[in-house]
């Protein structure tokens, strides 16, 4: 028995590697879902589908491999149109000699003919030049291979202190032209840095414009609401939000802080009423830190920030919030995480009006469950 040809022996290692990458792929889905390396780069919400994808190729996978030596009724050579075919198949006319031929002569039309027809209109080609080259296929099998074994032996499931930096920057830079638009739309010729100190009784001489870390004012134990002195509460019923409003949507921990995420925090930044009733709220986040390099003239800062995404990993946005100790910041470590505690004020720095936390005090925690903000 004859050894089969190079060419088969090719076409079949190819076809093996092609199923060997789909097993691969849905090994890895599988790998990423199982042991919880995929809640760091996909949103809940659709961690369902890898989970799906990866079984569904799994399956395919197999099937593939299990029936790939079965003949399925194409050829799996090159043959001349004359050359014996070893395996059943069918072309598109009959071999039986069915053609209808006009012989104007008369002649003895048997049928031990070479099946020699020289007719032009029935050349056929069996070429196959459809499909892929052996070095295609291999091309084909790298580039989907090398990134994602090379990602996930390589990947620390977690973005570099360069990136964080950069698009931190970037994300607190597009806030500012947000917050110029609407001041131009709206025509405000107040500075929206301002609060008015009668707004709520956390209301401190820390006011925006005014360096962090000048020391609060009591809060009044009288003022219960967020309604300034001398005002009706019929005047205070056209007003959009209050403290009072903030305390039903906002939790607040036994000993009275509001539990806000830093991407709350961010947002509120150049909304004159949420910054009104928010200067000088006490405040619990949790958040990791690092090196604060905007924004921090006396090197008293450190830079609270959470990873926001909106679907996966690709578009993770790090937003963040400059946090002032008023003196050097503590030892810690770099993108630790940490409870911070402290008061909310907004400071006009430059043009930019910034959220910062004076701090009170840090504890450090464990990454939270919902290390990523969705």
């Amino acid at each position: 028995m004859t050894s089969p040809p190079f060419s088969l022996k090719m076409k079949k290692f190819l076809t093996f590697l092609t199923i060997a990458t789909l097993l691969i792929w849905g090994a890895t889905f599988l790998y990423f879902y199982v042991t919880g390396r995929i809640d760091k780069y996909l949103d809940p919400a659709f961690r369902i589908y890898a989970l799906v994808s990866g079984i569904g190729m799994l399956l395919l996978g197999a099937f593939n491999l299990i029936n790939q030596n079965r003949a399925v009724g194409v050829c799996t050579h090159d043959h001349a149109h004359g050359d014996p075919c070893t395996h059943d198949h069918h072309h598109g006319h009959d071999h039986g000699h069915s053609h209808d031929h006009d012989h104007s002569h008369d002649h003895d039309h048997s049928h031990d003919h070479d099946h020699s027809h020289d007719h032009e209109e029935e050349e056929h080609s069996h070429s196959h030049d459809h499909e892929l080259t052996p070095s295609g296929v291999l091309f084909c099998v790298l580039v989907l291979l090398v990134p994602v074994l090379t990602g996930t032996a390589l990947s620390k499931d977690r973005f570099s202190t360069e990136y964080l930096m950069k698009w931190g920057k970037i994300e607190r830079q597009m806030m500012q032209m947000r917050i110029a638009r609407a001041a131009k739309a709206t025509q405000q010729s107040d500075t929206l840095g301002s609060v008015d100190p009668g707004a709520n009784p956390y209301t401190s001489d820390a006011v925006a414009g005014d360096t962090p870390g000048a020391a609060d004012t009591p809060p009044d134990p009288d003022a219960s609401t967020g309604d300034s002195p001398g005002n009706t509460q019929e005047d205070n019923s056209w007003q959009t939000f209050t403290l009072e409003d903030l305390k039903q949507m906002v939790p607040q921990s036994e000993a009275g802080d509001f539990l806000l995420d830093v991407p709350q925090i961010f947002y509120t930044a150049g909304d004159k009423e949420l910054m009104d009733v928010m200067e000088g709220i006490p405040v619990e986040t949790t958040a990791q830190l690092m090196e604060e390099t905007l924004n921090n003239p006396n090197n008293t800062r450190l830079k609270a920030f959470r990873l926001f995404i909106e679907c996966c990993a690709a578009d993770a946005r790090p937003l963040s919030i400059p946090i002032d100790f008023g003196k050097a910041p503590p030892e810690y470590t770099e993108m630790g995480w940490y409870k911070v505690y402290g008061k909310l004020h907004y400071a006009n720095e430059d043009g930019e009006i910034l959220p910062i936390l004076k701090v009170e005090k840090v504890e450090e925690t464990i990454e939270p469950t919902d290390g990523l903000i969705f």
